[in-house]
């Protein structure tokens, strides 16, 4: 089957493990991979759903990234999840892949994870038990751990929704909102949704 590692939207990578080779394959394999110039300054989500990775082989992963310019926007795993402050992308039952743009009107639920590979337009909504990842711009309303979870998290290439809800707290844009111009994470921290940059 091979390593894989799937474009998710210009620059965005999905990279999953191939569970059949040894870690030392995957990451020889990963390295050879990422030293193309396509690759060079993405952004990754890591899926380590059919691997069991300890905290170090983790690391030395995250290393192999950065040495190439290419940053983690989440993480999707059955298994363990990195030890790190911010929560990061977990599976919950099932990842609900949408691959075009959330148009005005149009309303998402599902019970699990979601990741938009496109826009969320204006009025828009999606209702996810899980986490919700968009790779694109984010400008509609979207409620992340809807059954309660206060671990989920939103992602978005550029966030800035109508309304952001995690579990039973929310958050709205200004008026007039500013394109970011990087990545953007919310989570809940201390009762209350934090906005973070990814890194």
């Amino acid at each position: 089957m091979g390593l894989e590692i799937k474009g998710v939207t210009v620059p965005a990578l999905l990279i999953k493990l191939d569970s059949s080779k040894t870690f030392e394959e995957n990451l020889k394999e990963l390295e050879e991979k990422l030293s193309s110039a396509f690759f060079k300054g993405s952004v990754s989500i890591l899926d380590f759903s059919d691997t069991d990775l300890s905290q170090e082989q983790v690391e030395k992963i995250e290393e192999i990234l950065k040495k190439y310019n290419n940053k983690v926007l989440g993480y999707k795993s059955q298994t363990k999840k990195p030890q790190r402050k911010i929560p990061e992308i977990t599976e919950k039952k099932s990842l609900k892949i949408i691959s075009k743009t959330i148009r005005s009107g149009e309303r998402i639920e599902y019970d699990g994870d979601v990741l938009v590979i496109g826009d969320v337009n204006p009025d828009a909504y999606i209702i996810a038990s899980g986490n919700i990842i968009v790779m694109g711009a984010l400008r509609g309303v979207v409620h992340a751990g809807a059954n309660g979870d206060e671990t989920a998290t939103v992602m978005a290439l550029k966030l800035m929704p109508q309304q952001l809800r995690i579990a039973s707290f929310y958050t709205r844009s200004p008026d007039n909102p500013e394109v970011p111009e990087y990545p953007e994470k919310a989570y809940i921290e201390e009762n209350q949704i934090v906005i973070e940059r990814i890194k």
